[in-house]
């Protein structure tokens, strides 16, 4: 059976308005695309529609450059396994799922 997740937007929008996250302790492992998987804060990333910001004065990735997002050194979403403890906290990890 297929784990379904949320997508990358969704679990934005959960840690921005949902209080019982606080965006300063989530972490966000990204694809770059010169220099491979890279992790910043979360509050690092401008979250806005990457069409509409300013390049040179924000900083935006594509969503589907979002591979994870951890909290306290734990991976709590990852698109690659459809690992989504976000929002199904019993989500079993799938060690056969593709990227």
């Amino acid at each position: 059976a297929v784990v379904s997740t949320q997508s990358t937007g969704d679990v934005v929008n959960r840690i921005q308005w949902d209080e019982s996250y606080d965006p300063e302790k989530v972490i966000v492992g990204y694809l770059d695309r010169f220099d491979g998987l890279i992790e910043e804060n979360f509050s690092f990333f401008d979250w806005s529609d990457v069409t509409t910001v300013d390049d040179w004065e924000t900083f935006c990735i594509p969503k589907h450059r979002v591979y994870y997002f951890k909290i306290d050194d734990v991976i709590v979403w990852d698109r690659r396994t459809r690992l989504d403890l976000i929002f199904n906290p019993k989500t079993v990890q799938c060690s056969n799922c593709q990227s």
